[in-house]
């Protein structure tokens, strides 16, 4: 759990998350990686995230990474009880972070309209499937469900069968923006009398963004009957033992790569004299490029591609990247020891601050581990935190 008096960015900020699986939670965790306390209200079950492979000692993988730093409090919301509970909490936060479908939050109270009523300053954000109405308000969202419906399965294999993101992009990216959209949020509310206000943040509009971004170009220009085909301009080729990646825009790179792995006359073939007619050939320019990079071993490669500065390199799986030099050097992983499970590695925060640093050493909770806490901080006594308890509203 994040020390409220902690020096990151948001220290003192009190977030409430309803949340499960993986848009919700990922949002909450760098909202506490950032500084803020963050208090996590799950079912009586538990998220369902927890049960997922792999486990250790108890506790699994994936909740530990985008879950740590929060406390957890169990409560049945289906009881009157327990959604006072929720909204004593609500009335006491800067933010509600929820990712159910915005009629299920409503129906229990805890929408927004009810409880802006006692916390005019909350800034509570809904992160759903589609939104808060429309034709598909009700419709199960799942990360490749967004996928296959904003065009980008097609995208990934335009000349053949639409192919999946292999990682749950559409989540992850969604809770991204909710963290921008909290803290844009938290400066408008300091600027406008402690003013908080509503979020909407559908994973098919977020990710919309992040997909279409660069590929609405053949509908930007309404007007415009210029159409560039969507294909493929990269592709993988292999040294003598190993796999790379290239990225070839320019004249000046096609010739410098040509000239390092000795294929040369390539430079001067019509099929590759220009960005755009390299880009009508890229496979067979690829595999061309393959013919000299199968020359040197993948250690040689690697090598020559940083001494020259060529926009090539290694494919390497995830063990191989831990061990890369500049990520170690950015320290894109953390490692640490913790007392409940030994050393760990998570994802750092992606940015780095001078003056209020983030900070990912910290635990994902038990399930319930903090309620008794978080309700005495209430007033509860350690009576009716029992009777609660033995009724079967918290655990």
């Amino acid at each position: 759990m994040k020390d409220e008096k902690g020096a990151g960015p948001l220290a003192g900020v009190k977030v409430l998350e309803i949340t499960t699986m993986v848009a919700g939670p990922i949002g909450g965790v760098v909202l506490a990686d950032l500084g803020a306390t963050v208090t996590k209200i799950e079912t009586l079950g538990g998220d369902p995230y927890r049960n997922v492979q792999p486990q250790h000692k108890g506790m699994c993988a994936h909740f530990f990474a985008v879950n740590r730093h929060k406390r957890s409090i169990q409560i049945d919301l289906k009881t009157d009880e327990g959604r006072a509970i929720a909204q004593k909490l609500a009335a006491q936060c800067d933010v509600l972070l929820v990712n159910s479908r915005p009629s299920v939050m409503g129906r229990l109270g805890l929408g927004y309209d009810e409880l802006s009523k006692a916390n005019p300053g909350l800034i509570y954000v809904s992160i759903s499937g589609f939104g808060d109405d429309g034709p598909y308000v009700n419709r199960p969202a799942f990360d490749q469900v967004i996928q296959a419906l904003t065009g980008a399965m097609q995208l990934q294999n335009p000349e053949g069968e639409p192919k999946p993101l292999r990682s749950m992009f559409v989540d992850k990216f969604a809770g991204a923006v909710a963290v921008s959209a909290v803290c844009a949020a938290l400066y408008h509310r300091e600027r406008n009398g402690g003013r908080g206000q509503y979020i909407s943040a559908p994973l098919m509009k977020t990710f919309s963004f992040l997909s279409l971004v660069d590929n609405l170009h053949n509908h930007a220009f309404v007007e415009s009957d210029n159409k560039t085909p969507i294909i493929n301009i990269t592709r993988p080729f292999r040294s003598a033992d190993g796999v790379f990646m290239g990225h070839i825009q320019t004249d000046e790179q096609f010739a410098r790569v040509c000239g390092v792995l000795g294929v040369e006359h390539l430079v001067g073939d019509e099929r590759f004299k220009s960005a755009v007619r390299r880009v009508a050939n890229y496979d067979l320019m690829w595999r061309e490029l393959e013919k000299g990079a199968m020359k040197f071993s993948s250690a040689e490669l690697e090598a020559l591609a940083l001494n020259e500065g060529l926009p090539l390199a290694k494919v390497n799986t995830v063990d191989e990247f831990l061990d890369d030099p500049q990520c170690r050097h950015l320290h894109c992983v953390e490692q640490f020891d913790t007392e409940e499970f030994g050393e760990v590695r998570v994802a750092a925060h992606p940015v780095t601050f001078s003056a209020s640093p983030a900070d990912v050493r910290g635990v994902a909770p038990w399930p319930g581990q903090h309620s008794d806490e978080v309700l005495s901080e209430l007033g509860f006594g350690d009576d009716r935190i029992a009777g609660l308890r033995n009724a079967g509203v918290i655990r």
